[in-house]
């Protein structure tokens, strides 16, 4: 997919996992067989996971958006060649919001498509990434969303679609919601990076005092007129693993799989 980019953004500060002092994108969390011949296990960290995902749907070049606190991040990953990615780094001065670290990566996505997923989080199918780009273009959206189950839409973002796929609503965290899922990878059109980035400019113009999210910005898409859409992963699964609970929740539903193999 030569005409996509990715991003992932890693400039936050893992204040919810302190004390932990090192990138929260580092944190193993499966263990898979090295490729040395050894038949030794080797800690999988949880950005290889999204970058795993990244390339199971062909893009190979990316940016990673971090902060000047992280320089293990990128000596860990350098610039992806021994992944077979292509890796450029984005610093983002201040952990502002999630819209403004995608804005800090738009010189570099004009004109193309873009994915995005988070680097502290783990989702399956792995296949997820490939099924919102391959739908991003057979559908003429101009932002898809990958959907997940959770029991915990209040922590996230729950979207409303219909059963044809389009998106009604997107929430930020709302108090209360009967929809039981959130979305948690997206991919879009250069039109809707021309609105992120309208946003993200009105924002730094009047509005610095309230947060700008990515959830409110998904609605706006939908209130202009631009086509929004969802790929729904009912059977799916959707891991906050930059958070305690959401890594302990990840380690059990794995011990639990293990067991049942």
């Amino acid at each position: 997919m030569t005409d996509f980019i990715f991003i992932i953004p890693a400039g936050g500060v893992a204040s919810r996992l302190r004390p932990l002092r090192y990138p929260k994108e580092l944190l193993p969390v499966v263990f898979t067989r090295a490729d040395d011949g050894t038949g030794h296990f080797r800690p999988v960290v949880a950005i290889e996971c999204t970058l795993s995902a990244m390339m199971t749907a062909g893009l190979r070049k990316g940016i990673i958006v971090t902060n000047t606190d992280k320089l293990e991040l990128q000596k860990y990953l350098g610039n992806g060649s021994e992944l077979g990615l292509s890796l450029v780094y984005a610093i983002q001065p201040k952990a502002t919001g999630l819209p403004q670290a995608i804005d800090l990566a738009g010189e570099w996505t004009l004109g193309s498509n873009v994915c995005l997923a988070l680097p502290d989080t783990v989702f399956r199918p792995e296949t997820a990434i490939a099924q919102i780009c391959d739908a991003l273009r057979t559908t003429g959206a101009d932002l898809v969303l990958g959907v997940f189950p959770t029991e915990h839409p209040e922590k996230l973002g729950p979207v409303s679609l219909r059963d044809d796929g389009t998106v009604v609503r997107v929430q930020d965290k709302p108090a209360n919601s009967s929809v039981k899922n959130t979305w948690g990878i997206a991919a879009w059109r250069p039109s809707f990076t021309a609105l992120l980035r309208e946003s993200v400019r009105a924002w730094e113009d009047t509005d610095r005092e309230h947060e700008l999210t990515l959830g409110s910005i998904f609605e706006n898409a939908i209130d202009v007129g631009l086509r929004v859409r969802a790929v729904n992963f009912a059977d799916g699964q959707y891991n906050d693993v930059g958070t305690p609970e959401g890594i302990s929740a990840w380690i059990a539903s794995s011990v639990d799989e293990i067991r049942r193999k």
